[in-house]
């Protein structure tokens, strides 16, 4: 698996990653109003098998602490979820972080993904912080994971 952050919007690499994230995360996917602001001002990095986008990751700064980075989410290709390689990209991505001086990461899961709580918490060593109550809507609760890098 190779790893490229995404620095420059190219219509074609952005539909792929709007079809990635739509599969991931149904309505509450990126879209070409969100992933375009972060490819130029955040940190989108994409993770290529045979030459094919496979998975994407988003971070931005949280402004009232610079060291710390916030996972806007991962999405994996359906094809290759269950092999262990989303947890290697999301652990690749935190040690370019890490290289870069930030030295914490946030996230928020969902309460009932207890697959992304068991690798978030088990594989690459997050802890879950609190619970945040209708944090996207009603009933839209999430768990706060942080990471110290």
């Amino acid at each position: 698996m190779d790893i490229e952050q995404i620095k420059t919007v190219d219509l074609t690499a952005l539909q792929r990653f709007i079809e990635l994230e739509s599969d991931a995360f149904g309505t509450g996917g990126l879209n070409e109003w969100t992933l375009v602001p972060l490819i130029r001002h955040g940190r989108v990095y994409a993770a290529y098998q045979a030459g094919e986008v496979i998975g994407l990751i988003e971070y931005i700064l949280d402004w009232n602490n610079p060291q710390r980075a916030y996972m806007m989410g991962v999405s994996m290709a359906k094809k290759v979820r269950g092999q262990g390689l989303g947890t290697v990209f999301i652990a690749k991505t935190l040690q370019i972080l890490a290289d870069d001086g930030i030295n914490e990461v946030e996230l928020t899961v969902a309460p009932d993904n207890q697959a992304a709580i068991y690798v978030y918490q088990k594989k690459l060593g997050f802890t879950a912080k609190k619970i945040r109550k209708e944090e996207y809507g009603k009933d839209e609760d999430r768990i706060i994971m942080l990471l110290s890098l």
